[in-house]
């Protein structure tokens, strides 16, 4: 019998399986694991053991939670190293990963975990591939953000969860830019103003505009004030779609991928429309590779903003670039900052955009 590297065809065929069906209840599992995690940070169960080991009766009256049912969760998570469960004594702490699930940790993880989001439609995603449309309103029976705007507990925790993100994505960009020594800064659809403050802390020279919807402004107020540069920042309720006030640099930071090509070239028409001559323009995105297969994480956020968001994807640069010339601007380069975020920057088009009538030439 013919081998190959040393093993038999039939004897590779017998084992072949048997990892991979490992491999497949691996992942089936995890699954699982994961809505787990989204539960325990929604309960905030890790923030009451950070003072120590608890014993179960007590946490479960703590979080509001089911004793056997929360001893359960997390004896599961126990063996993804999130806890550590002693079943003599009945008792669970955190491990050093549990942590970052705790909102007082530095790299705190909470609210990405807890915040509404993938977890909560994925589950839905056969009608995604079915129709090709995105599963949120299918499940939340409303579009992705016009659910969360009728949702003030939802925005909340949304919005710390976007904190997170944009200080382990967003603000390591901000010592690799060139920033002019005065002027203003437009932050269009910048959320509480966590990019805001940083820039502000960065360059106390420069003056910005916050931009988003006024019951997102509403929660940008103590955020910004906690970071101490509120006197600094002029709060402007708008919409993406909208011209934003004038200023000499503007910011869209992680906007576009949640958005079709159409639509992002609207918003990009909307902010050059508002931009006076000699303006420029940033963009913090992610960039897939021109050739050759995208990263595990650029795969799965793709896959996210396809769920999410109607005509949602991750782009490559030059799929960026086109969006910018349609939108009125000149691509000049791009910064690359940590892994999964680069700034493409642009200045505004000689010719004027036309109005933002909604629609796109092709």
């Amino acid at each position: 019998m013919r081998q190959v590297n040393g093993v038999r065809p039939e004897a590779e065929a017998e084992t072949e399986p048997i990892a991979d069906i490992r491999a497949l209840f691996d992942m089936y599992q995890i699954g699982v694991a994961w809505h787990c995690v989204c539960a325990i940070s929604r309960l905030r169960v890790p923030d009451r053991l950070v003072g120590g080991a608890r014993p179960m009766p007590l946490l479960a009256a703590e979080v509001g939670a089911d004793e056997d049912a929360l001893r359960r969760v997390l004896r599961l998570l126990s063996s993804h190293g999130i806890v550590a469960f002693d079943p003599v004594a009945d008792e669970v702490s955190l491990t050093g990963r549990g942590r970052l699930l705790c909102a007082s940790h530095p790299m705190s993880l909470q609210a990405t975990f807890a915040t509404l989001g993938i977890s909560d439609v994925a589950h839905a995603l056969t009608e995604t591939l079915v129709t090709g449309h995105a599963a949120a309103p299918h499940v939340l029976g409303t579009g992705f953000w016009e659910y969360l705007a009728s949702q003030p507990d939802k925005q909340t925790a949304f919005g710390e969860a976007m904190v997170e993100q944009a200080q382990l994505l967003s603000l390591p960009c901000l010592p690799l830019l060139d920033w002019p020594a005065g002027g203003v800064v437009v932050d269009v659809a910048g959320g509480i103003g966590v990019l805001t403050a940083g820039v502000l802390v960065e360059e106390p020279e420069l003056a910005v505009v916050l931009v988003d919807q006024p019951h997102v402004l509403t929660l940008a107020v103590p955020y910004l004030e906690s970071q101490g540069v509120i006197d600094r920042c002029t709060l402007h309720p708008g919409d993406l779609f909208v011209p934003p006030p004038p200023g000499d640099l503007y910011l869209l930071a992680r906007v576009l991928h949640d958005w079709d090509d159409a639509s992002a070239v609207r918003i990009l028409r909307a902010v050059a429309n508002g931009a006076p001559p000699g303006a420029r323009l940033r963009l913090f995105e992610d960039l897939l590779p021109e050739h050759g297969v995208p990263s595990p994480q650029q795969n799965w956020s793709d896959v996210a903003m396809m769920v999410l968001y109607e005509g949602a994807k991750e782009r490559t640069l030059t799929e960026y670039q086109r969006l910018l010339e349609r939108g009125g601007w000149l691509f000049e380069r791009v910064v690359t900052g940590p892994p999964g975020m680069s700034v493409i920057e642009a200045s505004r088009g000689r010719t004027p955009a036309g109005p933002d009538t909604g629609e796109v030439e092709p």
